[in-house]
Parts: C-alpha cells; sequence; structure tokens
C-alpha cells in the first residue's frame, strides 16, 4: 500500500499530531483546510495544503489526489451549545458523508474516521464496543451527531473501502490550546473558580494518533475502537494542571450549581450573542460520573497503548511553554 494520506482536520488538535507522526513515519501527506483557517503549525511540516471543506462536495473531489491510499477523517464539530446545532449537523453528519462517498470515488482504499466516545450517549456502568450505542437518542446534540456521522462513516464499506472508527475519551496533549489545554490559561488568569465534581478518562494524544495509524493494518473493517484511558476526578485533573503550571486550584463546586450557571449563561447569550462559558450540554458532559469505558479492544488488535494523565498534561504544558503561549511556573516533577 503507498504511504499516500489525506487528512480532514489537520489544522485542529489532534489532526497536526497526526501529520506530525505522519510525516515522521515518511507519509506523503495532504490536509485539507479552509480558506480561513490558521496555518502557522502546518506550514511547519513538508506536506501538501489542499483548500475546501467538507461541507463543499465540490471541493473535495479536487482537493483529495488521485492515488490517496488512506484518508484519515479527523474533523470534527464540538460544539456544545444548542444555537449552532445546525450546523454542527452540517459539519459532522453531512461533512462525514461527502468524505466517505469522494473517498470512494476517488478510488481510497481505507478510509480511518475519528468518532467519540460521546456516541454512546447518556449510557451507565461499564461500556465497551458491545454496548448498544445512545447517542442518536441523545439531548446533547454533540453526541447526537457524532453518532449519525459515524454511521455515515461506516456505510463506506458498502461502497469498498476498509473502514474503520476509533473512539477517543478525552484527548490532552501538545498543540492543544482550545480544549483542556485552554484551562491553563482560564487558571493562569483567575477566570476558572470553581470544577464540576464529574470523572474523565484521559488519554495522551500522541497514543491516539498512533492508534490512528495502527488502524490503517490492524484495524478490522466495519468496527470501532474505543481509546479511553486512565478514569481521574476532574477536580483532581484540573489540580495537577494547576500544580504543573504553579497556578491556585479552584474549589470544587456541585453538579446543580453548574447547571444553574449554564441556564443564566444561555440567557445572557441570548441577549448578548455572544457564546456562553458554560452551557447546560457543557455542564452535564462535564459532570458525568458512574460510567468507564473500556479499551480491552484496541489493546488486543491496534496494540493500544496509553500514558497517565500527568503525563499528557505536562506534555501539554511544556508545549505551550516551548511555543510562547504560557510562562514557565516553577518546576515540579510529575508524580
Amino acid at each position: 500500500m503507498a504511504k499516500t494520506a489525506f487528512v480532514t482536520g489537520g489544522t485542529g488538535f489532534i489532526g497536526i499530531n497526526l501529520i506530525e507522526l505522519l510525516v515522521n513515519e515518511g507519509w506523503s501527506v495532504t490536509a485539507l483546510h479552509r480558506a480561513t483557517s490558521d496555518l502557522r503549525y502546518l506550514s511547519r511540516f513538508p506536506i501538501a495544503l489542499a483548500e475546501g471543506s467538507i461541507t463543499d462536495r465540490d471541493s473535495l473531489e479536487r482537493a483529495i489526489p488521485e492515488g490517496t491510499g488512506v484518508v484519515f477523517h479527523v474533523a470534527g464539530d464540538t460544539n456544545f451549545w444548542s444555537k449552532n446545532n445546525a450546523q454542527q449537523d452540517a459539519n459532522n453528519i453531512d461533512g462525514t458523508r461527502n468524505m466517505a462517498e469522494v473517498a470512494a470515488q476517488k478510488g481510497v482504499g481505507t478510509f480511518i474516521h475519528t468518532s467519540s466516545n460521546a456516541i454512546w450517549g447518556r449510557a451507565q456502568g461499564t461500556i465497551d464496543e458491545e454496548t448498544p450505542v445512545q447517542g442518536e437518542n441523545s439531548w446533547i446534540n454533540y453526541e447526537r451527531s457524532k453518532c449519525l456521522a459515524e454511521r455515515e462513516a461506516l456505510k463506506g464499506t458498502e461502497l469498498g473501502m476498509r473502514v474503520v472508527a476509533l473512539n477517543p475519551s478525552e484527548v490532552v496533549g501538545p498543540y492543544d490550546t482550545s480544549s483542556f489545554g485552554r484551562l491553563f490559561f482560564l487558571l493562569r488568569d483567575g477566570d476558572l473558580p470553581a470544577v464540576s465534581p464529574g470523572t474523565i478518562q484521559v488519554t495522551h494524544v500522541r497514543d491516539v494518533v498512533r492508534a490512528h495509524l495502527d488502524a490503517v493494518t490492524k484495524g478490522r473493517s466495519g468496527e470501532r475502537y474505543l481509546l479511553s484511558g486512565d478514569e481521574i476526578a476532574f477536580p483532581d485533573f484540573v489540580a495537577e494542571i494547576a500544580r504543573i503550571s504553579g497556578a491556585k486550584a479552584p474549589m470544587t463546586a456541585p453538579a446543580w450549581v453548574f447547571r444553574i450557571y449554564a441556564r443564566v449563561s444561555v440567557m445572557i447569550a441570548a441577549i448578548t450573542g455572544k457564546e456562553p462559558d458554560v452551557t447546560p450540554e457543557l455542564a452535564t458532559s462535564m459532570s458525568d460520573t458512574g460510567r468507564t469505558f473500556r479499551c480491552d479492544k484496541a489493546r488486543r488488535d491496534l496494540d493500544y497503548r496509553t500514558q497517565a494523565p500527568e503525563v499528557a498534561i505536562r506534555d501539554n504544558y511544556e508545549w505551550l511553554v516551548e511555543e510562547g503561549l504560557l510562562a514557565a511556573g516553577p518546576r515540579v516533577a510529575v508524580r
């Protein structure tokens, strides 16, 4: 198989890490980007750039080179504000359908889809790949749209492609400034007085992108793989960010406080038009407890391995400092 890849979402956190790995492994890479995308990080790599959008089918037909061996469809809309649900559906559902159909039309052999553990929606308990997904019926549109997007990706098997879906949990690491990486700035500026009492399963972004690459040759077509990590209470996760960066750790507030704050924030946003810091969807998601995602299948089939949350936090922090985006705090060891 020719080591030629087409990557969507290449200007995003996971996408940049994937492109870095592909380049280091000797792949020829073409990355899709919008006309308005920030290319400061992609420009560091010897790759081809193709302007277009996953919601514009014609642009994809122009952008995907003939002879592409693998498409890594990483792009996704992670919005948690209901006002943007229609655009999120267009990006996640319609965009994935466009990508799968155009990739098949172009003769792409393998389609790796970056899905999410969000496809299980509000399911509780111990969850693995055989647990029925509930995202389609979730009131949180991110969960619903990612569930339907994965379904569109897997339809690519009917079009003659090998399709593998990967379902990461909470991803942390270098190149992140707007997801969990944003917590470093909120703590630095004193803009995070309290956190929710939920739990998350942190996985290092480099472990996630390695699984993407291994899925090309080891993943079973038509199947999904959970890429989860170690479980950690969200207050402990934020406290570790504070410890490493030398910031003050916030207090933990009851989940109901965040739900009330979210409702008030949304009402204010309806007046100002400015996106709220916390929405009911986000408050619910970040207060999750009572479920555990298992990654045994990925460990078995993809040789998936994970690093401790503290390592992922440290690597995110050190990258932010190296890029001059965050001042170095006191030197502390990873626990």
